[in-house]
């Protein structure tokens, strides 16, 4: 009787610390969503900087000595960037969209079907509204190390006067700035040098001309004409392909997203998969989804920040300008200085923090990834090898790099008296060597590089160019 009690009591208790272990686990469940990764990262200009591009180990002055001219000792003298701020938060009309989304969802769906999505709760304060995240303030911190690091001996001696940091108005652009200057000083100054007063220049004209331009703004920015190939595609069988894939596989019947929701829902993929490694809203994306909304995001791009519309790229003149003047004085100044006197007095490096409407209209004016063939609604495949495609050309903390150089005869670098010296242009995008439209060569001579692109130079009248037309179709 005794033994018959035992079993029945420890029948029990097995019994009982099942159900608590089922409990338990239940409880974990529903209150940590599942999260679901993703093998392609390709967002658009939503895509985090080291998802595409490779941040490893860089060398001491990689590139302040130029090998590429034999005969020639070709040193860094002046570098000009301009750079996208660093990742960032969603902004805050996406996040409370989101929101809506997925309220309309949980209505329409069963809760063991995709336990992630369904208790799925937002993590973005309302109060960074396109914020910069501390990923991009990581992406900027890095970026500056290795530029700082790479040309080295251009800048180790220089005071903080001697560089030029330019941002927006938008505060992203500003801590982006401030992330990269802390990188960039902790290389070439010792901890006692560092300068914890930063200094940044607001200009708005450099920086954010597609905001004062007033025929971009009238004829492309406000003008829902200007996107009728996005608009087009958007409204298309693939985007409603890939809502009727999310609808099954979610096991929702009736039709509740519109299809800018699609779009949003794979942003929301990308935004939480940078802030917390994974998101529920990945495992409703397949990879083939994530490349169709990937190239909606480039017919997009390709009009705000492309080629699409010709005042896109004629209002980044002054942008251009600027940095060609850099130039200039950089070797005016070098010329002009007596034998006898220390070359000093102008600029080495500036960095100019703006937006991927900054950054893309800049790549367009210089001829850089222009597809002969237009990116629009009915020709994805044949783009599968495009040139524009913003995830690697304009993601977050995207940044083109200038570095003149100046060159001698090699029988004279190691003497101060040199009668006349050549200099020589090379473009880095996103850290790798490109070649400048026109040139044979990833170098080119700094006054044909010049003179080819003399007329948004020397000619830049943005108000001129900038004057208020009426709306035109330009497709």
């Amino acid at each position: 009787m005794a033994a018959t009690m035992d079993t029945s009591r420890n029948s029990i208790l097995r019994s009982r610390v099942l159900k608590s272990c089922v409990f338990v686990l239940w409880f974990i469940a529903s209150v940590i969503p599942l999260t679901f990764s993703i093998t392609s990262k390709h967002f658009s200009a939503k895509t985090p900087y080291n998802w595409v591009h490779s941040t490893g180990e860089v060398s001491q002055d990689e590139w302040y000595t130029m090998e590429d001219l034999k005969g020639m000792a070709c040193n860094a003298v002046h570098a000009s960037a301009v750079i996208r701020h660093g990742a960032r938060y969603p902004g805050l009309e996406d996040v409370n969209n989101l929101i809506n989304v997925h309220h309309r969802l949980v209505n329409a769906m069963e809760p063991d079907v995709n336990p992630g999505i369904y208790e799925w709760v937002n993590r973005f304060p309302s109060n960074n509204d396109k914020a910069l995240h501390h990923l991009g303030e990581e992406e900027q911190e890095e970026l500056g190390k290795r530029i700082a690091t790479r040309l080295y001996t251009l800048f180790v001696d220089e005071d903080l006067t001697d560089f030029r940091f330019i941002v927006s108005s938008m505060q992203r652009t500003k801590d982006s700035a401030g992330a990269f200057y802390e990188g960039f000083s902790n290389v070439i100054h010792t901890e006692e040098d560092i300068d914890d007063e930063f200094d940044s220049e607001v200009n708005e004209e450099l920086m954010r001309f597609f905001d004062l331009c007033a025929k971009y703004v009238y004829s492309v920015g406000q003008n829902k004409t200007a996107y009728k190939e996005y608009h087009d595609f958007l409204e298309g069988s693939e985007i409603a392909a890939v809502k009727a894939r999310i609808y099954e596989k979610l096991g929702i019947k009736d039709d509740i997203l519109k299809p800018a929701e699609i779009r949003l829902i794979y942003l929301a993929c990308g935004y939480e998969t940078a802030a917390f490694k994974s998101s529920p809203w990945c495992s409703v994306l397949e990879d083939d989804d994530m490349e169709i909304l990937e190239y909606l995001g480039d017919i997009r791009h390709s009009i705000k920040n492309g080629y699409t519309h010709n005042i896109t790229w004629q209002q980044s003149c002054p942008l251009l300008s600027e940095i060609f003047f850099g130039f200039d004085e950089t070797i005016v100044e070098i010329e002009s200085t007596e034998e006898d006197e220390e070359v000093g007095g102008f600029i080495v490096g500036q960095f100019a923090f703006g937006h991927a409407e900054t950054v893309g209209p800049l790549y367009a004016i210089l001829g850089l990834y222009n597809d002969s063939v237009p990116i629009k609604a009915d020709n994805r495949k044949e783009q599968e090898h495009r040139l524009f495609r913003a995830s690697k050309i304009l993601p977050f903390s995207a940044n083109a790099v200038f570095v003149l150089y100046e060159c001698v005869p090699e029988e004279f670098k190691e003497h101060e008296e040199v009668d006349e010296a050549e200099y020589y242009l090379k473009l880095f995008v996103n850290e790798k060597p490109v070649r400048i439209p026109g040139c044979e060569n990833i170098h080119c001579l700094y006054s044909e590089v010049r003179n080819r692109y003399s007329h948004y130079i020397d000619r830049c009248d943005f108000k001129q160019i900038c004057k208020k037309a009426p709306p035109k179709d330009e497709l």
